[in-house]
């Protein structure tokens, strides 16, 4: 959620918009408030859409068809104006996080929450198909978790199963790696399309990554057309069984959605267990459509009491975290899930989607009180400008912590480093880096050139090792940040020559390492840190020796002995 910018209008029709949720390839979408005063989403078309003559005529008709909807897992259309200057849309306001951020902040989920996600979409599918609709674009940023269940949101590209699309000849309507290969092909498109889509959502939510993996848009729609799905990793049979069963590459060998529901409903509903699979048996689609069932096992369900009041729409959802991971080798840190949300992060998403043995307090310190999402920023506890014009000293804005640099040019209120020696050190220790604490640290950083290895803005040395490093990852060749054993790793692809905000947040009784790329979270992984030394600028140490030198430059250097928010992580990419 973002404060609206001067471009933005104050109202849409009779809704007053208070604030942005996000965008996507249809239009931009506000939080608005009803005559009444209901919260609403606005969609407003892009105006660059209306220069297609037939848009008005096609919106229309499918803001008609997207009104026929109705179920318990959808977001109703309320009222729209196709007829418009800039044609919009209104839909029930649905509080919670998208799929696609929970994942990204707190890991895939457990058996028994995918369960449940299942049987919600599936609901949800079923009544869209009902009224003779196909979804096209079932994602996970398109999946927003509310207290008492999933809600598919989002009709931009949904056609009729009799009509036309809003898609002209030679587009894609969809997201690659959310495709149905027939989708991909520009084959026709029934509904067990969204059952494909659903089984790759599925796969996402239980093991963090697309089951056709990642990569650039062209491999990864071959593999979709072409290769086989990595369901491997998701540990539950039964899950296993569903999801390759909607992935078959066939749209006739795929379960309709009123199966999965038959096959996942009950242990959604249920308040006792319920049996679904065994624990050692590998699950395949069935011939002719459907899910290979299996001996029963037990498996507990999910209640649905929220984990706390949802009655404020700053609030931030509860940490969840998940099972505890093998430590790697600091080269091999385990590669953290990526996101951004494109709805409001409004109220918790209830115990439906807590994690395995969990209490509804276990984590609490972990969990940011409503009042602190707001963008309000705290007094730093060092602030290194770098914006000093000679001399071998980096001042500490706040004078406590002043830097010796070596190897370092000034140029253009900036640190330049050589990539080879360049380092500012503090005399000694700035943040408490220990073990269940928390901190936040921040960097603008421009590579140079984007180095085959390891590059660190900044880290805090220890005795063998830094203790944290915001950096460049050589091994995943992306931005990261890491602690003791593992790394949260963004998914931006850096670029030479571009100044980009870094921000690495640790959340101590979480035990939860974050990063953030101008100022939206991209990875996050549980882990902690050790405590360190001194502050350095420039390079990290590893093996008992400095390393990673950066190539490029470094200003504004800002620490905080408290884990910032997601808001004040924005802020404090706008503040000078």
């Amino acid at each position: 959620m973002a404060a609206l910018e001067s471009d933005d209008p104050g109202s849409v029709g009779a809704y007053q918009l208070i604030s942005r949720l996000g965008a996507g390839g249809m239009g931009r979408v506000y939080l608005g408030r009803s005559p009444g005063g209901r919260l609403v989403a606005v969609k407003v078309v892009h105006a660059e859409l209306l220069r297609r003559p037939e848009f008005r005529s096609r919106f229309r008709r499918e803001v008609q068809a997207a009104r026929s909807v109705s179920g318990a897992f959808t977001a109703p259309v309320i009222d729209a104006d196709p007829d418009a200057p800039l044609p919009w849309l209104v839909t029930s306001y649905i509080a919670g996080p998208s799929l696609e951020q929970a994942v990204a902040e707190q890991g895939p989920l457990t058996p028994p929450a995918v369960s449940a996600l299942a049987a919600g979409l599936a609901e949800a599918l079923v009544s869209i198909h009902a009224v003779h609709l196909i979804h096209r674009d079932l994602k996970p940023s398109n999946v927003l978790l509310a207290e008492d269940g999933p809600r598919v949101i989002d009709f931009g590209i949904v056609r009729s199963v009799e009509g036309d699309s809003l898609t002209g000849t030679g587009l894609l309507a969809g997201s690659p790696g959310f495709m149905s290969p027939e989708q991909v092909a520009g084959a026709g498109i029934t509904p067990a399309s969204d059952v494909f889509c659903l089984g790759a959502v599925l796969a996402f939510a239980a093991t963090g990554a697309n089951p056709f993996g990642g990569g650039p848009t062209p491999a990864l729609l071959y593999r979709v057309v072409h290769g086989e799905p990595d369901v491997d990793s998701i540990a539950d049979p039964a899950l296993r069984s569903l999801v390759s069963a909607c992935l078959a590459k066939d749209p006739a060998a795929r379960p309709t959605p009123h199966q999965i529901l038959a096959h996942v409903g009950p242990l959604a509903a249920a308040h006792t267990p319920t049996r679904v699979g065994p624990a050692h048996t590998a699950g395949t689609a069935a011939p002719g459509g459907g899910i290979r069932e299996y001996s029963p096992t037990q498996v507990a369900t999910a209640a649905l009491p929220l984990a706390r009041p949802a009655t404020r729409l700053d609030t931030t959802p509860p940490t969840l975290q998940p099972a505890p991971r093998p430590a790697p080798s600091r080269r091999r840190f385990l590669l953290a899930g990526a996101g951004t949300a494109v709805a409001a992060l409004g109220v918790g998403t209830g115990l439906w989607l807590t994690r395995d043995g969990e209490s509804d307090n276990e984590g609490a310190g972990a969990v940011v009180s409503p009042t602190a999402s707001a963008a309000h920023l705290p007094q730093p506890v060092g602030d290194w400008p770098l914006d000093e014009t000679s001399g071998d000293i980096a001042r500490d804005a706040l004078g406590g912590n002043d830097g010796t640099a070596t190897g370092v040019q000034w140029q253009d209120g900036a640190a330049v480093f050589d990539g080879t020696s360049g380092q500012i050190v503090t005399a000694g220790p700035v943040i408490d880096t220990s073990k269940g604490r928390s901190f936040t640290v921040s960097a603008w950083v421009r590579l140079s050139a984007v180095p085959d290895g390891f590059a660190t803005a900044v880290s805090q040395d220890a005795d063998d090792h830094s203790c944290f490093y915001l950096q460049y990852s050589g091994d995943d060749r992306q931005w990261a940040f890491a602690g003791a054993t593992q790394r949260a790793v963004a998914r931006t692809a850096p670029a030479a020559g571009v100044w980009t905000h870094l921000a690495g947040v640790c959340d101590g009784p979480g035990r939860r390492l974050r990063v953030y790329v101008d100022g939206v979270q991209e990875g996050t992984v549980a882990d902690t840190t050790e405590a360190g030394g001194s502050l350095v600028i420039g390079r990290a140490k590893y093996s008992g020796a400095p390393a990673d030198f950066l190539p490029g430059a470094v200003r504004d250097v800002r620490v905080y002995d408290r884990a910032l928010t997601s808001a004040q992580i924005e802020e404090l990419k706008l503040t000078p």
